[in-house]
């Protein structure tokens, strides 16, 4: 059964977020805006309606359109209705909407956990005190978050959610450097030789230690029952990107290509790419970010002057095995780009890629086989 979440986010908290990525300053928001300091934290609060000429100035300065500012409004409006004449903290509610199988079955929550106990070991997984601080914290998910999906899984609001939580709890407990976007840029190219490594656990740890030199976390969980996520990049309060990967389809070709991919959101969109949960709210240049990212991973998966030789001689075993050892990644990882390029038919040489399974650890799957 379907059940409405019992918290609004204003608008502002959507402002506060473009602020931040478009380097604006409240000030100069407000300036443009035509309001003074306690008109504009009025309606950054909520407490004032989105008018034509702001949504209009909005739009201009943060993006967007104003149909999509008068619209974001509108909707936090509705909401508070519908708040309004419900009964206080349907907590019930609240907790219905979290995939809690997935997570009493990965250790998240205590299997026993029941009703008022639940509640506070939910509240806890997120590190919040209530209900109503969850709602200002998360209903617009974590971070500025973009994600890569797969259309073949059924898309899950909340598991998403808890997913991307599960990273950033894992990010909060790395040691970081300040980030330094060349250095990580630089260092793209040299991490794809840790594909070699045989298992995950092998070299996400060193994928890890070497990113979080340059100020990067990366983090990997099993994705709760109803979410669909690859991966998804954001960065934290500190400034810190976080890359968080799913191990979606179990094979190592997915799962290096979904590292890359949002690697390449950093390095190449920075905080401006943002894409929440639902409607985007730059959606204007996010298939051109999508295709960058794709070419940036596909690059340094396969250096092109490698895949456009390979293709011309038509991809056989000795030619992948010759590509991976030249281009200092796996033979499944090779395959995988020539399949993804439509030059070789799926499953022709699936048998040279390594495939992973889940088990007792919900973080980290192991080899299959």
């Amino acid at each position: 059964m379907k059940t409405d979440p019992n918290w609004a986010s204003p608008p502002g908290e959507t402002i506060r977020r473009l602020l931040a990525a478009r380097e604006v300053s409240s000030e100069e928001l407000a300036g443009r805006i035509g309001l003074q300091r306690d008109q504009f934290e009025t309606l950054i609060s909520g407490q004032s309606r989105i008018t034509l000429a702001i949504a209009e100035a909005l739009a201009e300065t943060l993006g967007s359109s104003p149909r999509f500012w008068l619209a974001r409004d509108k909707s936090y409006v509705r909401e508070l209705a519908r708040i309004g004449a419900s009964k206080p903290a349907d907590e019930e509610s609240w907790v219905a909407t979290m995939p809690t199988k997935s997570m009493k079955r990965y250790g998240w929550l205590p299997q026993a956990a029941r009703g008022q106990a639940l509640r506070s070991h939910l509240l806890a997984f997120f590190d919040c005190a209530s209900i109503q601080e969850w709602g200002v914290r998360y209903s617009s998910g974590v971070g500025e978050v973009a994600f890569r999906t797969s259309l073949a899984f059924p898309a899950d609001g909340m598991a998403t959610l808890v997913w991307l939580r599960a990273g950033e709890k894992q990010a909060e407990l790395l040691g970081l450097r300040k980030y330094n976007a060349q250095g990580f840029k630089k260092l793209l190219p040299a991490l794809r030789r840790l594909s070699v490594f045989k298992h995950p656990k092998s070299y996400l740890v060193r994928l890890q230690s070497a990113c979080s030199e340059v100020g990067v976390a990366v983090t990997s969980s099993r994705a709760p029952d109803g979410c669909r996520a690859s991966g998804a990049s954001w960065f934290n309060r500190n400034g810190n990107p976080v890359i968080h990967l799913s191990f979606r389809h179990l094979s190592e070709d997915h799962a290096w290509f979904t590292f890359f991919h949002e690697a390449g959101h950093v390095v190449l969109h920075g905080q401006s790419h943002i894409d929440g949960e639902g409607a985007s709210i730059i959606a204007a240049d996010q298939a051109e970010q999508e295709a960058e990212a794709n070419a940036l991973a596909q690059d340094i998966l396969l250096p092109r002057e490698v895949r456009e030789r390979l293709i011309a001689a038509r991809p056989s075993r000795s030619g992948i095995l010759a590509a991976a050892k030249e281009s200092q990644v796996t033979p499944g990882i090779v395959v995988g780009q020539l399949e993804n390029a439509g030059v070789l038919r799926h499953g022709k040489m699936s048998f040279l890629k390594r495939r992973y399974q889940w088990e007792s650890d919900p973080y980290v799957p192991v080899v299959r086989g």
